[in-house]
This record gives structure tokens, sequence and C-alpha cells, in this order.
């Protein structure tokens, strides 16, 4: 935070591709930040979660200021790349490997209404809504696609235990439609995991890349029927006994 004319918040080494952040930040410029929220996280078009957690951040920091959302239009930021985050994934038979994922340094400046619209001399605009991920076609037919995201999802990991989601039961099905846009039906453990947003970061890594075999994507995390050790595949089941567990 700097002056009440522009509020700024940095994030070092936030879980999302520079590109990416840049790309959300460039979406909500001009909103307010109520607004800018519900866009990163609800969309339309592809959401950003990690964005979304600096604005946040930044929202918590301007409260202290005296000023609420609705005061606040997200005025500009930027997001550099950073260092990845490297760490283990463990194997079956005591092996491992290592998995690299990209990072940035994203700030948000925001800025309060009424300074805003004094410096554009005019009275907010609105960026044009992007177009629905929807109206962007695939190739490959929806079951082909929807096997390859369910092989990519092996590269998601438990981060407490190092072991991917698929192997461990937490991905309940995919499905993927005619435009290429995926659902992804979810669970862990207990509704009061705290790893949802995790997950969602890894996830959103993996399938916003060139090479990736939809055009979008949801989470839709479901309760019931409640996760059980019978739903971890046995090549799961081996990876846990190489780190120790015995029962399941």
């Amino acid at each position: 935070m700097t002056t009440l004319a522009v509020l700024e918040t940095v994030q070092n080494q936030a879980r999302v591709p520079a590109e990416e952040a840049r790309s959300a930040l460039a979406k909500v410029r001009g909103l307010r930040a109520g607004e800018a929220l519900a866009k990163l996280r609800l969309g339309p078009g592809r959401t950003c979660e990690p964005v979304a957690r600096v604005l946040d951040r930044a929202l918590v920091e301007a409260a202290d200021a005296g000023l609420g959302a609705d005061q606040l239009v997200v005025a500009g930021g930027s997001a550099e790349p950073a260092e990845p985050i490297v760490r283990v994934r463990r194997k079956a038979h005591g092996k491992a490997d290592w998995i690299s994922s990209p990072t940035a340094d994203v700030r948000v400046e925001l800025q309060p209404l009424g300074v805003w619209e004094t410096q554009t001399c005019e009275t907010v605009v609105r960026p044009a809504e992007p177009e629905p991920l929807l109206a962007v076609p695939a190739s490959g037919e929806p079951g082909a696609r929807a096997a390859e995201v369910r092989e990519a999802l092996k590269d998601v990991l438990d981060p407490d235990l190092g072991v991917n989601v698929v192997d461990l039961g937490f991905v309940r099905r995919v499905e993927v439609d005619e435009h290429g846009f995926a659902v992804l039906t979810m669970t862990l453990t207990s509704p009061a995991c705290p790893l949802t947003g995790v997950m969602e970061d890894q996830i959103r890594t993996l399938l916003s890349v060139e090479t990736s075999p939809v055009t979008g994507f949801r989470v839709e995390w479901v309760w019931l029927p409640t996760w059980r050790p019978a739903d971890i595949s046995e090549e799961g089941r081996e990876q846990l006994r190489a780190i120790g567990f015995t029962r399941f």
C-alpha cells in the first residue's frame, strides 16, 4: 500500500504463469473491485484465482484505510515471472522426480473511484465482455479429450501426500462437451479440507497451456458419496506404501 491516491499490493511467487496473470489483470482493469473479484472467480471467460487472492489482500489493506470494495477501482497492475516452485513427486519403489510450477510476482493497483474518474476525465468505461470459452471449438472427440484430461490430472498432487489426485480417487468424473469445455467432478477426504484452492490452481496451470486438450474448465466439488480409502487405485496404494503408509 502506498498513498490514498494509489493503493498497491504485491504478492511474490503467486502460483500462476505471468502471462495468465497479465491477461486476468487486463480483463478487470477499470472495474470496481467487487466486480473484478466476481469476474476473476466466476467468469465469464477464464477465471484466475491466484490474482483474485492478491485482490483480496489489497481489499483487506484498503479496509484499514476506510475504503470498501465499491469505492475502489482496479487501476492497473503487473505480473513478472518469478522463480518456479519445485517439488518432489514420490513414486512407487522409492523413486521420485521433480515437478516445477511456474510463479509470478503479481502487483495490483487500486484507486478510489473519484480519483480514477478524475484521471480518466469520464465515467469508468467497462471493458467489453470476452467471448465465452464455449464458443472456441477444440479438436478431437469429447471422449478422447476427457481421457487426456484425466491423464493430465495425474500431475496434480495432494500437497500433503505427494500422490496424484486421480490415484487417490479424488476425480469422480471428467466430462468434455462438443465445444471442448470440461467439467471436473471432484471430491476430497472431507468437506472441511482446505486444499480445494490449491488443487484448482494446479489444474488451472496444467490446462492453460497451448497444448491443452480443452478450451476451458470448471471444478464441481461434491461430498456425497463420501470419499473412502477404497477409492485409492492400486498404483496410489503403492505410492503410499513407498512413503510409509501400511493401512488404507
